[in-house]
């Protein structure tokens, strides 16, 4: 069905605080992973052993959706772009992905059961099935839970006190840059498994002050 024929949107996200994802993403932790303040989080495991979910690879799935992947509608499966499931060099990505989808499955399990799809083409309609603000506030849930579960804020303070002359020497040599956030980020993301990018963003959004 074209663009032009599809009928308006149908599929609105639950109004949801961050506070309240936050606390869901704790919660999942709490059951999951073990012990609970491990990390690198092992997503893959928990997703195959815990969830007992599968994870399907396929080629090109970035190339043909634009996105490293999707939760099946039957809640059964997680489907990985090839590439990033397969290259050791995106094992940072590829468990940011699980754990984006994984939140999907926590916060808006409704929501992805509403649309039948079967193939990548079909996420894309799902996809279209929101407004745009809809789908990014429905994303950024998504990711917001992704980024706690991984990035546990305890321990992401923990980190950051141990580089606390590095940071105090940063700020003598640089008063005036503003590249704080992202030179910690490039020496702590290591050790959650995550890029600078997502350690940046838990850094702003758990309000940390460095």
């Amino acid at each position: 069905m074209s663009a032009s024929k599809r009928p308006p949107a149908t599929i609105t996200p639950p109004w949801l605080s961050f506070d309240y994802i936050r606390q869901q993403a704790d919660n999942f932790r709490q059951q999951y992973v073990k012990p609970p303040d491990l990390v690198p989080v092992p997503m893959e495991d928990v997703v195959e052993l815990d969830l007992k979910f599968q994870i399907i690879p396929i080629i090109g799935l970035q190339d043909r959706i634009d996105v490293d992947g999707f939760l099946t509608n039957n809640l059964k499966a997680i489907c990985v772009d090839y590439n990033v499931y397969t290259d050791e060099r995106w094992s940072s990505r590829l468990r940011f992905t699980l754990a984006h989808e994984v939140g999907h499955l926590v916060l808006h399990k409704e929501q992805i059961q509403q649309c039948r799809f079967r193939t990548p083409e079909d996420w894309i309609h799902f996809r279209e099935d929101f407004t745009e603000d809809d789908l990014n506030w429905f994303e950024a849930q998504a990711y917001e839970f992704a980024g706690r579960l991984l990035v546990p804020k305890e321990e992401l303070e923990q980190q950051i006190r141990s580089r606390s002359d590095e940071i105090r020497t940063f700020k003598e040599r640089f008063p005036d840059s503003p590249d704080l956030n992202e030179a910690i980020s490039r020496v702590i993301c290591g050790h959650f498994g995550v890029s600078d990018q997502v350690i940046c963003r838990r850094i702003a959004k758990e309000k940390i002050r460095l």
